[in-house]
């Protein structure tokens, strides 16, 4: 039986095999959590699932993506899993973000899934790269080859350095991300280098972030084989002290 944070992210999967299966594709770019677990095999489960679109009108985006929840393309391959859409609703569309809020159902639960489909208007999205989502989660879904475009390595460490910095409230997940990018990377920290000055902040950030608030917002959404390796407090202090030594690298 799929545990809660699988069944989600088969409808991710589904959505954005849709989404993405037109000539409109080079529109959008998979950012944040999806794009971690997607393309750079993170073993951390994403709630939601994040995108920028460029050159689609609100109009137009909200036309294609009510017509993804609400066709058989998306609703048929989810039913032969057990899962069904039980809920849409488009609560935000304005100029800058489209949001939906999404309910799922899964055959002998009682309790329902919740998530949430976010698009944020940029100028443009061509630091994008249309790539194979990684075959080891497709496996894991057994699903067939999905090539969608997404923020590759260099975009996307940036991108995090920018939401640590950037975030009212610090995200322990932030941290994890970063590891996982920083891993990815082989140590080389040349992708940030234009964004330098924000660093230091990036660092203390980092450093703001205690084991608590790891172990309540990450290691309940961590793949349930990788939670006694990064899940202890051990391994927070050695996530924490890698991040903090790849920024510091940066800055030399």
């Amino acid at each position: 039986m799929p545990s809660d944070h699988q069944v989600v992210e088969l409808f991710h999967l589904h959505f954005v095999r849709l989404l993405c299966s037109g000539p409109q594709k080079g529109s959008f770019a998979i950012k944040g959590g999806c794009n971690l677990r997607f393309f750079f095999e993170s073993v951390r489960y994403s709630e939601d699932i994040d995108l920028d679109v460029a050159g689609l009108p609100v109009h137009a985006l909200k036309e294609k993506v009510t017509a993804i929840l609400n066709g058989p393309a998306l609703s048929m391959p989810l039913r032969s899993r057990g899962v069904s859409i039980t809920s849409a609703s488009a609560p935000k569309q304005t100029e800058t973000t489209q949001r939906w809020k999404v309910g799922l159902a899964v055959e002998g639960q009682s309790t329902a899934l919740h998530t949430k489909i976010e698009f944020s208007r940029r100028p443009t999205t061509e630091e994008a790269k249309i790539e194979p989502v990684a075959s080891g989660l497709l496996a894991e879904h057994q699903l067939m080859p999905i090539l969608a475009p997404h923020y590759p390595l260099a975009a996307a460490l940036r991108q995090k350095v920018r939401a640590l910095v950037g975030r009212t409230i610090v995200q322990a997940r932030d941290v994890f991300d970063l590891a996982v990018l920083f891993a990815r990377a082989g140590g080389n920290v040349e992708a940030l280098h234009s964004i330098r000055s924000e660093v230091p902040k990036a660092v203390e950030r980092v450093m703001e972030i205690a084991y608590a608030d790891f172990k309540s917002q990450v290691v309940s959404y961590l793949q349930p084989d990788n939670v006694d390796s990064y899940g202890s407090p051990e391994a927070w202090d050695a996530l924490q002290m890698q991040a903090i030594e790849h920024l510091e690298k940066a800055l030399q």
